[in-house]
């Protein structure tokens, strides 16, 4: 059973996630404990189906909150191609650099 969660937030496998797609706080849910919730709820909430944050509505510092695999995630998602053998701060570069652009 999940607990209470964050004013405006739903429970996604990468964590309680906004409406606005930033996490606020990440947690290992199981997609059962979601469904759970959802049904408690009475609505469908988001799943990991779900887009991931697009870069208009992300700031550089949500960036540095991100794992290496979210910020791989993130440059697939906007046609860029990260190499995580890099380390997270060169990533991180990467996609400040691709947010000035947009």
């Amino acid at each position: 059973m999940i607990g209470n969660a964050p004013a405006d937030c739903v429970p996604t496998l990468r964590g309680w996630m906004r409406s606005d797609g930033r996490i606020m706080v990440r947690w290992d849910f199981t997609q059962e404990q979601i469904d759970e919730w959802n049904s408690a709820q009475g609505q469908q909430m988001l799943t990991e189906a779900d887009p991931v944050p697009t870069l208009d509505i992300l700031s550089e510092g949500d960036l540095e909150d991100m794992t290496k695999v979210e910020l791989e995630e993130l440059g697939r998602e906007n046609g860029v191609e990260l190499d995580r053998r890099k380390n997270k701060s060169t990533l991180i570069n990467t996609m400040k650099g691709i947010i000035k652009r947009t």
